[in-house]
């Protein structure tokens, strides 16, 4: 039987073992938020009431649950075990026990963490969790007996992670409990009765570690890191009062999801409902919401992604636009993907607003905030059958619409391609098919898509998102020698020569672009026209840092500018040279060449240059594409130094070989001497 990938991967099966000794009935930093509106402000008020290491991680693990189970109501399972003396199983893989009413009920009868009694003969463990974990792990789902039904003669692949959520003195500890869960891996894997269960093929096995926050541990933070074929693990250590967020985080790897915060929401204030004020609200929903954005214009990305303030995650903040009904939303017939959506605090008034507005056939846009300041619709929430949704509207053109036209003037919607510059690259960076040698071990796809990929680091579609390839009065050839791998000195001042004639053209207040009658937009002033400009001259040139000699046309730019390197970019190239040349080994030409002798390149080069058939190819050689840089110059290049007058009147022989004849004057010096 075969071993293929099914749709089962890891997060279909997630088992969490939290601990339940008494060692978490200890208070952490977290307390209990009371909200008193009909105390009189003389009253003092009450002592705050601390949560246990315990509430907090079974908060911050039903949390875990409810997001799960609203984004994916089917094949996203999860079981919850807690481990004292004993262990008791809170639910079960049916998709009847799959909610958090179930798990609350169960919950109520298991009641808190006995309290800590010194030199008890009692002492429970999490390691007792272990062997529950396990079993219920190789006990097949409703779905795998389905699927394994289908495909009889094809093993499905059982892979599952389990989070364990404990209080370890330091790493040794750790690594006792995860050799403990690997051995009891391996002998469920032997006592498995198939239909019902099957062997763990893959577990990935999360350790949290959690403390009070009044001690300090040793436990240490520890990456994805394979122990076995089957088990891979990772350790976070975190205080109590601090899981939920944790949690949160891996919740978001976990199951591929991403954070969206809805800005700029007006809502009544609760004290006084006859004025309102704008709240953010932030919802979790699957990553491929943002494909578009992310994968947009890199400067708009910038602005929307935010680190999400107290977490490890970023989230994209996208505004809050008018809401409309939902029989009146054409944005919706452009969508491209939609996904189930949940709040990240469904408990916070600002949550409950928007899901109720949502949930009463309301639909709202949400726009993304450019650079510039602009707005674009990215996004649409709009709710079915009393589920949410978000939707990722087209910001492309759509299929419908008529192919833009390159004949219009600048200024028109998105026609201002740059056609005539793309022409210009295309022609410089031509590819042709080549015969490889059976010697030649040199990538040229490769090489290829390298040349291609320095040249495009930086390389505006429409001339109106840029200035600089606006201006190459100015700025050529400065725009065409620093996309080159290696320049002279001589054109190292060409391109500072560039720099020079926009700094006078700053200091006579010449205009850079010059207004178009046809134009209706608002024409920017000229001092922001020379700030730009400058901003993206620093963009180009810190995108070809190839050697050093490009550092130094930066360096001119910043000294011209009075600016400083404050990202120490020039600085941080330069040690790359300097190490990539250390790094380098030193090859000994070994050839019977005399001193005097060019070098190897150019005596090699009339061979190649006589004719293109003399090279020994490989008759049966596979065709490779080769970039052909530079089409509009000569083809022979000027060597450095003279050639040999016998090579240049060589001749070839039937071997293609090139011989000359040596001393060819001898017999008319001979005859002179004679006659004399």
């Amino acid at each position: 039987m075969s071993l293929i990938d099914q749709p089962f991967p890891a997060n279909h099966k997630t088992t969490f073992v939290v601990d339940h000794t008494p060692y978490f009935g200890l208070v952490s930093n977290s307390h209990i938020k009371l909200v008193c509106t009909k105390c009189p402000s003389s009253e003092i008020p009450s002592a705050p009431i601390f949560k246990s290491m315990w509430t907090c991680s079974i908060e911050a693990v039903l949390e875990y649950c409810r997001i799960v189970w609203d984004l994916f109501p089917e094949r996203k399972l999860i079981r919850l075990i807690s481990s004292d003396t004993q262990t008791c199983n809170l639910n079960s893989w049916s998709s009847s026990q799959q909610n958090v009413h179930y798990i609350l009920q169960n919950l109520s009868s298991l009641g808190p963490p006995k309290k800590l009694v010194p030199n008890s003969n009692q002492e429970g463990s999490v390691m007792y969790g272990f062997r529950t974990a396990a079993e219920a792990m190789i006990e097949c789902t409703k779905e795998q007996m389905d699927q394994e039904a289908k495909k009889k003669n094809i093993e499905i692949q059982n892979k599952c992670r389990t989070v364990i959520i404990t209080s370890a003195k330091d790493n040794l500890s750790i690594d006792n409990l995860i050799s403990m869960f690997h051995d009891e891996m391996i002998k469920r894997n032997k006592s498995v009765s198939q239909p019902i269960s099957m062997s763990i093929h893959h577990c990935h096995l999360v350790v949290i570690n959690t403390y009070p926050d009044s001690i300090t541990n040793e436990v240490t933070d520890r990456l994805l890191h394979p122990i076995s074929p089957i088990l891979d693990f990772e350790v976070h250590s975190i205080p109590a009062s601090k899981i939920g967020i944790k949690i949160s985080n891996l919740l978001l790897k976990h199951y591929n999801l991403a954070s969206t915060t809805v800005i700029g929401i007006p809502m009544r204030e609760e004290q006084n409902t006859n004025s309102s004020a704008n709240y953010d609200v932030e919802i979790y929903h699957s990553a491929t919401a943002h494909t578009a954005i992310l994968n947009a214009n890199a400067a708009n990305s910038k602005t929307v992604v935010a680190k999400k303030e107290g977490a490890d995650y970023e989230t994209i903040k996208l505004k809050w636009c008018m809401p409309r009904s939902s029989n009146n939303l054409p944005d919706i017939h452009s969508c491209t993907t939609l996904h189930r959506v949940t709040p990240a605090d469904i408990h916070s008034r600002q949550s409950t607003c928007l899901t109720t507005f949502l949930l009463n056939s309301r639909s709202v846009l949400l726009e993304t905030i450019e650079q510039n300041g602009g707005t674009t619709i990215s996004h649409v929430l709009k709710s079915y059958n009393g589920e949410i949704y978000i939707h990722a509207v087209l910001s492309g053109r759509t299929v419908f619409e008529d192919l833009p036209s390159i004949s219009d003037d600048p200024g028109e919607k998105v026609t201002q391609y740059r056609v005539a510059d793309f022409c210009n690259f295309m022609k410089l960076n031509l590819l042709r098919p080549t015969k490889r040698k059976q010697t030649d071990n040199t990538n040229y796809i490769d090489d290829a898509k390298e040349k291609l990929k320095k040249q495009t680091v930086y390389w505006p579609l429409v001339s109106s998102s840029t200035i600089i390839y606006n201006l190459k009065q100015y700025t050529e050839p400065l725009l065409s020698l620093m996309v080159k791998d290696n320049i002279s000195d001589q054109e190292v001042m060409n391109c500072k020569q560039c720099i020079y004639d926009l700094m006078a053209a700053e200091s006579n207040n010449d205009l850079l672009i010059t207004p178009s009658p046809s134009s209706t937009q608002k024409m920017m002033k000229n001092v922001d026209q020379y700030k730009s400009m400058w901003a993206e001259l620093e963009t180009f040139l810190k995108s070809n840092l190839y050697t050093h000699n490009h550092c130094k046309v930066l360096q001119c730019l910043f000294e011209c500018c009075g600016k400083l390197d404050e990202e120490n970019i020039i600085e941080k190239t330069l040690m790359c040279f300097k190490k990539s040349l250390a790094d380098r080994p030193s090859v000994i030409r070994a050839t019977t060449d005399s001193p005097m002798s060019p070098p190897l390149t150019q005596q090699t080069e009339i061979k190649h240059n006589i004719t293109h058939k003399a090279v020994n190819e490989n008759p049966n050689g596979i065709m490779y594409l080769q970039i052909i840089q530079d089409q509009n110059k000569s083809t022979t290049v000027n060597p450095s130094r003279p050639q040999f007058a016998g090579r240049l009147r060589s001749t070839r022989n039937i071997n293609g070989n090139l011989f000359t004849k040596l001393y060819q004057h001898i017999d008319d010096d001979t005859d002179t001497n004679s006659g004399t």
